[in-house]
């Protein structure tokens, strides 16, 4: 029975799992109030010899994940020592792990499983241009969320490439999904998670893994001498042209892979048949481009900033690259929110996210900011728009005055938690009147009736 109340500042609430690195908890965080992961590292791996190497290690690629955000890679929040206990605090994710869904489904289809591993293939891209390489890449570490949009953990025990605490004979990693210079405990690189990556490729559509040995020593012999098994004799639906990308991605020399994640996500999408659901799932960054700026109308920029804004209190700086590529999917509003809420994990927040959305839709974006509303801008919303009363912004009109602002923080900090002071601090820099200020103050409250009585209160109503 789990007996661990707390860890740090955190409140544990459960245990998720255990691995071969530690336990992982769900947790609650006071200072933010929000939902986390917590995964704490296995008491024995600290102690003795080598030990303070691998805790030194932890701590510099903890700093390194969590100055980085990606869409794709599971966030890294803060890291810790708890009695000698160190632990990641990580974003929590609400999905099931890829080999989950494989037991569950069985083979997946060529096209799910190529939007998968694309995914997958641009978390890594990035990590790898930024110096890490992730080691571990097998299905228990990629999440897969509502949508197939996915994410990849346990970047904490990556090892940066500048590292000076690899610990001589350390094997970190699962044997099934290791390149044969990681199970010989020769030197790594990229071209050992884009190998992995081309395994779980297979499984995904095969079921099965594509070395299948007794021990190392045969697996090793079967990835030198033989390569992976026939995998359209597993799946006849994979594409030949697919076949030979795998065998590619898993081949025994490095320098026979593909250079880089980009030109294997290129070679995947290259080797389906051109359909529409092939481009919706499979695309390099230079294809989304290509295929949407010519169909779809811009928003207007003022409004995108807006909605940047909105995203980055979730999901931190890669609100404004998530923007920028949804925003070539799609020029209607509620959509777009739509979109960009599956770059957020934790349902609740996902939920104040959208409902964010629809407030923005029904109020415009010329009401918050006093200007006229953006032409371009549709009104896709069915939701009336917000009212105010004459009565009320003659009340609110003045700029706010300090006393007003504390009962404002005050007021909202109930509705949406600590996460208010930073709000209004942000706000109140772009807002000259209190009617303006509580506006789009509540639009971060997701329950109406609150929203409301906040708004009646602070004289935005």
């Amino acid at each position: 029975m789990n007996t661990v109340r707390s860890i740090g500042r955190y409140r544990v609430e459960a245990l998720l799992g255990t691995g071969a690195m530690g336990e992982v908890y769900r947790a609650h965080d006071p200072a933010i109030d929000r939902l986390v992961a917590i995964k704490v590292v296995r008491p024995e791996l600290v102690a003795g010899s080598g030990g303070e190497q691998l805790l030194e290690r932890f701590r510099r690629e903890a700093r390194a994940a969590g100055r980085r955000f990606h869409p794709n890679i599971v966030a890294i929040w803060d890291f810790g020592d708890d009695n000698g206990m160190p632990f990641l605090v990580m974003e929590l994710v609400e999905g099931h792990s890829l080999d989950q869904v494989i037991k569950s489904s069985g083979p997946l289809p060529p096209v799910r499983s190529a939007g998968i591993i694309a995914q997958v293939l641009s978390a890594l891209g990035f990590a790898h241009e930024n110096g890490i390489v992730h080691r571990d890449v097998k299905p228990s570490n990629i999440m897969v969320l509502q949508g197939d949009q996915v994410k990849v953990a346990d970047f904490g025990i990556a090892r940066l490439e500048a590292s000076e605490f690899t610990i001589v004979g350390d094997l970190l990693g699962t044997p099934a999904y290791m390149a044969p210079e990681q199970l010989s405990g020769g030197s790594i690189d990229h071209r050992t998670d884009l190998f992995a990556a081309g395994v779980i490729l297979f499984e995904m559509l095969s079921g099965v893994k594509p070395f299948r040995g007794k021990s190392i020593t045969e697996i090793m012999s079967f990835m030198e001498t033989r390569g992976p098994e026939d995998i359209r004799a597993l799946n006849p639906a994979v594409p030949e042209a697919l076949q030979r990308v795998i065998r590619k991605s898993v081949a025994f020399d490095p320098a026979q892979r593909y250079p880089a994640a980009a030109a294997f996500v290129k070679a995947v999408a290259d080797a389906l048949p051109p359909t529409l659901e092939t481009r919706n799932q499979v695309s390099t960054p230079s294809d989304v481009g290509a295929q949407t700026a010519a169909a779809v109308p811009a928003l207007p920029v003022e409004l995108l900033r807006e909605v940047e804004h909105d995203l980055a209190i979730f999901i931190g700086p890669m609100a404004s690259i998530a923007v920028r590529r949804a925003a070539r999917r799609s020029a209607d509003l509620l959509e777009l929110y739509q979109l960009l809420g599956q770059q957020v994990a934790n349902p609740k927040d996902r939920a104040e996210f959208l409902a964010l959305g629809r407030q923005r839709a029904a109020v415009g974006l010329g009401l918050l900011h006093g200007s006229p509303r953006p032409a371009a801008t549709p009104r896709t919303s069915t939701q009336p728009p917000m009212q105010i009363t004459g009565a009320g912004l003659a009340h609110s009109a003045a700029p706010p005055n300090p006393a007003s602002i504390v009962a404002i923080e005050s007021d909202l900090t109930r509705y949406i938690g600590p996460i208010a002071r930073i709000l209004v601090k942000r706000e109140l820099q772009r807002f000259e009147s209190l009617a303006k200020l509580c506006l789009v103050l509540a639009t971060h409250i997701p329950d109406e009736r609150e929203r409301k009585a906040f708004l009646n209160t602070h004289g935005g109503e």
